[in-house]
């Protein structure tokens, strides 16, 4: 890596300077002419051109070397000084000229011609825009705001502008045409990669094909020259950087600077980057300093700096100097590069977010834009995008910003300022469904991401905090519950991390654990108690540090309500009275607070603590105190009324009756009017329609709140009282007392739907159902019987249906509604209908969790029982209302399952369901005498519309997507299981292939270890047969036997006397070695050893083979002690032949254990028996030794 190669940075190479680039072009251009008129004399006719002093139009010196046929170079010379002066159109221009002047000549000439204005197509995409109406009003206003100049519509820039595609093409064109002319050059080759490396920038549908097409060539190049080609290497490192690979970039980018430190592009750039990236920042700004200082004018390296010092002040506070201080080196150094080239892109985005924090929103739109379409990079584009967005967002143009905050988050993905912007935007379009969906997302891909969670979480909150009055909340409480414990959730972690950072005073936190207070205010008051006091501790901090800030009064109040409620009475106080103390400090620092409203309700909150401490005297001074500035307020006369009442004095009667004349419409006055009432005495049995409290009630309802639960539940209690009244003497008197139960029930259910958690709603309600019913279990059997006895009677049926779907009977429950429905009301009796819908729809939800299936058809038969009582009586708009809820259901229903629990038809019924639902509602809404309150009946309607539809949009998208994918996958795995089995079958063929190779390989060497014994046996025989021919002068030469000798022979003959060798002793010939071995050893202390010689004698004309013997008898001993002391890996020695040539022994075999069967058989056969009966054997005075076989490998002189 880099430690391992010199020069890492760039430092080492003291005294270089880098090699200018254009440093081919001569300092004067001479171009040589033909001799005019005057001048016939002279043939060195010359016309200088100075490349520093070129003319505005080219046109004239194309014409000369047109005129002159000047040679290549020339036009080259002249068309890369234009291009050093960035006037690039004119380089191209001239080149292209230069080859229309040279179409007959040969490729040398026109080739480098050819690559030339590659390069500068190339090099005129990298400078062009993405299109050509951004390019030229941005550069127009851009120039204006810099330098005013007149422009007109029809100016050259417009006319000859051209974008990034259209340079590419054109090299695209060039690029074939030198590949045609000269296949393998190199040059060809290098703009053939640096081309794909620029689609790959300008586009992103085939980003990763440019990529890996400009990564094969570059290797294939680098390969190629032996990594001598420096163009190449820093083109692989360019291709690995764009990758990601940084490590494996910078090893090639520290390559090129190792070898070439004065390389144009300056890998240093590169080096910085890579050191970037992989968290290295301070080696990365060595590196760019090092460029800088052999380059100044380095743009590159200037805006790289700049963004550096950026990167430092995003860690520092404002206010400290070494802010200030790297701040001044951002601008700096982007001012530099911004005047080496105003379009540039990463300085325009830098200045751009300069000028907004400056508030300089034009100048930042208009640089915003530039990078936009000068940039092709896309994470600087993203940048551009979101500049756009920023200035659109203070600017108050929701809609424009969230389009640019998508449009960056898309070219940069997982660029969290986009998101969060996104986010951001969409609250402010009170789209709040889709800003939780979008922070949601967030948090789930930056779990520790503060902001998006502060975000997310205060947005649950709200939604719980709106949803605690209940009146018609749509969604159920199990909904409100998980969203609750989401907020806390989410808020605490946030409240965890200022612990965990020791930021416990931060003046920010203020808001989020005002919301934890709320949040905890009814179920965990103490929690609540606690985040107000870190926010009092907050402001205390605040206060002792001199800042100008009181504490507001407002928590002051909230603190001591909430020791109040916890019976803390005494510190309750003591805060409320603090509170009112501070209450001119408020007036004197802020006028426009509204003082007398906060000392009004501070003053009635004591009062009422010093009433629920006993402190009934104290409390009615507060009281009274409060009416003497305020003899209006409602709620001060009522508690004096209420206390007077309580203690049974005179004026509490006059008190509530001067309430009613005086605020009779306030329905909390009706409410303990009619508490009043009810305490009064009445007489029994009650008569409903002259009972005065149920006429207050009724007179409530009807006139002035229908949906008052007070008095609904007051209703309730009276019915429920008439019904204890009545006497079950007779059927008429049971029905009767039966009706005044369901009516009470009627009443409590009202209330209970308007709010689910009033207990006395629910009380009343079971005291009806033991009163009337007893209980379930009874009531179903008491409803059993009357179902018999009042066989014809619909009314039996749907009661004893109410009794079975209250213990969970579903299906009984709606057997007994059908019949009602079928027998005796011919299936049109909307109540009825109603009451099978609502019992299939509570099947539906019981069986949501345990049987989705089940459950997705019980609610579809409960949407079409709502529809047919709805088609009955088309102008109810209770129907309506249950059609509509139903339908709701069913969406959010079908949108909880998972996708292998759903199909898209479902989704998309489901969602046409939705669309007439939000219509119901909104008729509903409008009709003159709907069931709830317009306002709740429309926001259902309306999220509906805002959240349902578009969550219903994204399921339908998504299941498509699974059912597609999940086709997919079906096809992926059978082909994987088809693919797993063909592996499995070439594994097997191959192991049954290599089987019979090693098979054939044994059978093949089997065979050859015969062929070479049989040859052995047919020699011995022949030598055999000339020692028995020549025996008498072979005796004569012979020396005397011994028995030394004789044992020795024996034993080289395998040991037995009679010259016969068994298949032991021959399987195992370096066994007999080390015999011998030691037997030299023994001797050589006491006697000198007795030598040897070795018999060999020509063979035999008639043995051609390549076994020969020489007449020669040599000595011996030398070898025989050679061959006992020399290491068994030394090679085999070579046995002389006729004519002074050498042969070598074949090398020995190792073979396999698992050959030893085989062999064993092989051995007997060639070394056995048969082969002394066939040769008669060697005889014991024969001291012959056979040097022509090798001995066997591997098995040691030690055995």
């Amino acid at each position: 890596m880099a430690s391992s190669l010199a020069f890492p940075n760039g430092h080492g190479t003291i005294g270089l300077s880098p090699r200018a680039r254009f440093s081919d072009i001569p300092r004067s251009i001479d171009i040589p002419v033909s001799a005019g008129d005057e001048e016939e004399d002279d043939e060195n006719a010359l016309v200088e051109v100075d490349p520093d002093m070129l003319p505005d139009d080219p046109t004239e010196l194309c014409t000369l070397l047109e005129n002159e046929r000047s040679p290549k170079q020339y036009w080259m010379y002249i068309a890369l000084a234009y291009a050093k002066h960035d006037k690039v159109d004119f380089a191209i221009e001239i080149i292209a000229k230069g080859l229309q002047a040279k179409t007959h000549e040969p490729m040398p000439e026109r080739l480098p011609m050819l690559h030339l204005l590659t390069w500068l197509y190339l090099e005129r995409s990298r400078e062009a825009a993405k299109n050509v109406a951004g390019m030229n009003m941005s550069q127009y206003l851009l120039e204006t705001m810099l330098n005013p100049q007149p422009y007109s519509e029809g100016s050259a820039l417009i006319s000859e502008a051209k974008t990034k595609d259209h340079y590419l093409q054109l090299a695209t064109q060039i690029l074939n045409e030198s590949s045609r002319l000269d296949p393998a050059s190199i040059l060809v080759t290098l703009a053939r990669g640096v081309y794909s490396i620029f689609k790959a920038s300008v586009g992103t549908a085939d980003k990763n094909t440019h990529m890996d097409n400009a990564a094969k060539i570059f290797d294939d190049a680098v390969r190629t020259s032996r990594a001598t080609n420096m163009l190449a290497i820093m083109g692989r490192a360019r291709v690995l950087y764009g990758k990601g690979r940084y490590e494996k970039a910078l090893e090639s980018y520290q390559e090129v600077l190792t070898k070439r430190p004065d390389m144009d592009p300056d890998p240093r750039i590169g080096i910085g980057l890579c050191c970037w990236h992989l968290g290295h920042k301070d080696d990365a700004l060595v590196a760019w300093e090092r460029a800088l200082e052999l380059d100044p004018n380095s743009k590159y390296a200037h805006i790289l700096k700049a963004l550096y010092h950026l990167h430092v002040t995003s860690n520092l506070s404002e206010f400290d100097p070494e802010f200030i201080n790297n701040y001044r080196l951002v601008i700096e150094h982007t001012q530099k590069a911004f005047k080496l080239d105003k379009q540039f892109p990463l300085a325009c985005t830098t200045f751009a977010s300069h000028f907004f924090i400056k508030r300089g929103y034009s100048q930042c739109e208009l640089l915003a834009k530039k990078a936009i379409e000068y940039s092709d990079v896309a994470a600087v584009t993203a940048d551009g995008w979101f500049s756009l967005a920023r200035k659109a967002h203070v600017e108050g143009e929701y809609e424009k910003a969230l389009g640019h905050y998508k449009r960056s988050d898309a070219l940069r993905e997982g660029y969290l300022p986009a998101k969060l912007g996104i986010g951001q935007v969409q609250i402010l379009m009170k789209d709040l469904g889709a800003a939780k969906y979008t922070f949601e997302a967030i948090v789930q891909a930056n779990p520790k991401c503060i902001e998006a969670r502060s975000i997310l979480g205060t947005l649950y909150a709200d939604e719980v905090l709106s949803a605690i009055p209940r009146t018609g909340f749509s969604a159920s409480k199990e909904d409100v519950t998980v969203l609750h414990r989401k907020a806390i959730s989410l808020l605490e972690n946030v409240r965890f991390t200022w612990k965990a950072e020791a930021k416990k005073n931060d003046a920010h936190h203020e808001t989020i654990l005002l919301s934890l207070a709320r949040l905890y205010e009814n179920d965990q008051p103490e929690r609540a108690l606690q985040c107000l006091l870190q926010v009092e501790e907050i402001y205390k901090y605040l206060i002792d540090n001199g800042d100008d800030v009181m504490m507001p009064v407002q928590l002051t109040n909230n603190i001591a309500t909430l020791y109040w409620q916890k019976g803390e009475f005494n510190t309750a106080r003591t805060y409320y009275q603090g509170a009112l103390n501070a209450i001119p400090e408020l007036k004197e620092k802020d006028e426009a607070a509204d003082t007398d409203a906060l000392a009004t309700t501070l003053t009635y909150n004591l009062a009422r603590c010093e009433e629920a401490a006993g402190n009934i005297e104290e409390a009615t001074k507060n009281y009274e105190k409060l009416l003497a500035y305020h003899d209006d307020y409602v709620d001060a006369n009522m508690r004096l009324a209420y206390l007077a009442l309580r203690r049974g004095a005179e004026d509490g009667h006059k008190r509530i009756q001067k309430l009613m004349q005086t605020d009779g419409n306030n329905l909390e006055v009706r409410a303990l009017y009619g508490w009043y009432l009810g305490r009064q005495k009445r007489k029994h049995p009650i008569i409903i329609s002259e009972d005065p409290e149920q006429r207050h009630y009724k007179h409530t309802l009807q006139n002035y709140e229908k949906h008052d639960r007070y008095s609904l539940i007051g209703m309730g209690n009276i019915y429920l009282l008439a019904a204890r009244d009545i006497k079950k003497e007779n059927e008429q008197e049971r029905e009767k007392r039966r009706k005044l139960y369901e009516k009470a029930v009627e009443f409590f259910d009202k209330a209970l739907q308007l709010d689910p958690k009033n207990a006395y709603a629910a009380q009343g309600i079971a005291i009806a159902s033991v009163e009337d019913r007893k209980d379930l279990k009874t009531a179903v059997s008491m409803f059993s019987k009357v179902k018999e006895t009042l066989s014809k009677d619909a009314h039996s049926l749907v009661n004893f249906g109410h009794c079975l779907a209250g213990l969970d009977q579903w299906a009984r429950a709606i057997e007994n509604y059908e019949s009602a429905l079928t027998k005796f009301q011919l299936g049109k009796d909307p109540t009825t209908l109603t009451c099978l819908g609502k019992a299939y729809f509570s099947k539906g939800r019981k069986e949501r969790t345990t049987e989705p299936e089940k459950s997705m058809e019980s609610f579809k038969n409960a949407l079409d029982y709502a529809k047919r009582a709805l088609a009955i009586a088309p102008d109810n708009v209770m129907y309506m209302f249950n059609v509509a809820y139903v339908q709701f259901q069913i969406v959010q229903f079908i949108m909880s399952l998972p996708e292998t629990s759903r199909s898209l038809e479902d989704l998309e019924a489901a969602s046409k369901g939705l669309e007439g639902g939000i219509q119901s509602f909104s008729d509903i809404a409008r009709s003159n005498n709907p069931p709830y309150p317009s306002s709740e009946i429309e926001a259902r309607s309306t999220m509906g519309k805002n959240t349902f539809r578009k969550q219903m949009e994204r399921a339908i998208q998504k299941q498509r997507e699974y059912e597609e994918k999940n086709q997919a996958k079906l096809a992926e795995a059978r082909r994987k299981r088809e693919e797993d089995l063909r592996r499995k079958r070439e594994a097997k063929e191959a192991e049954e292939r290599e089987v019979e190779k090693r098979n054939k390989a044994i059978a093949d060497q089997r065979k050859k270890m015969q062929e070479e014994a049989r040859e052995f046996a047919e020699r011995k025989a022949a030598e055999e047969r000339i020692r028995e021919e020549n025996s008498d002068g072979e005796k004569k030469r012979k020396r005397p036997s011994t028995s030394g000798s004789k044992s020795r022979s024996t034993r080289k003959r395998g040991g037995k006397k009679d010259g016969t060798i068994d298949s032991d002793s021959a399987s195992e010939p370096s066994r007999r070695r080390s015999k011998s071995k030691s037997a030299i050893t023994d001797d050589d202390e006491q006697k000198p050893a007795r030598k040897r010689k070795k018999l060999t004698r020509r063979a035999s004309p008639t043995n051609k083979g390549k076994f020969k013997s020489s007449e020669v008898v040599n000595s011996s001993d030398d070898e025989d002690d050679d061959d006992i002391l020399a290491p068994p890996p030394a090679p085999p020695p070579e046995v002389p032949e006729e004519g002074g040539k050498k042969r070598k022994r074949k090398p020995a075999r190792a073979i396999d254990s698992g050959d030893d069967e085989d062999l064993e058989d092989t051995n007997e056969d060639l070394f056995g028996d048969d082969f002394s009966k066939t040769t008669g054997g060697p005889k014991d005075s024969d001291d012959v030794e056979m040097r022509d076989r090798a001995p066997t490998p591997g098995v040691g002189d030690e055995d």
